[in-house]
């Protein structure tokens, strides 16, 4: 067992990694917040067309998605159970996560931020 674990490396993180890391979950926290605000002015809004109805639905269901996941996160040894039911949803082509937690949007912050 010994043998085992030494052979483990341990992922060694340097502060300008983990600077990164933060301001990407900062960033796709606020997307979440000002989606969220959209939402709420289109849903006053009397007159819908089919692309702010579309919009309004995936939202709903990202803030459906946000309270399950922060249930689930409450739970004693929650956030492991949330990293285990991420990585079985990906495996059906699923995602438990919000659209903000898209490989797209982490792509475009990353692009941003490069240039």
């Amino acid at each position: 067992m010994r043998h085992y674990l030494k052979r483990i490396k341990r992922p060694t993180l340097n502060k300008e990694e983990i600077r990164e890391k933060v301001l990407l979950l900062k960033a796709q926290s606020h997307n979440e917040y000002k989606e969220t605000l959209i939402m709420l002015r289109l849903l006053y809004k009397q007159v819908k067309s089919e692309k702010e109805k579309a919009f309004i639905r995936q939202q709903a269901a990202d803030i459906v998605k946000i309270s399950i996941v922060l249930v689930i996160a409450a739970l004693p040894t929650g956030t492991i159970a949330v990293a285990f039911l991420e990585i079985g949803f990906r495996k059906i082509n699923r995602t438990i996560l919000p659209t903000s937690f898209s490989e797209t949007f982490r792509q475009e912050f990353k692009q941003k931020n490069d240039v």
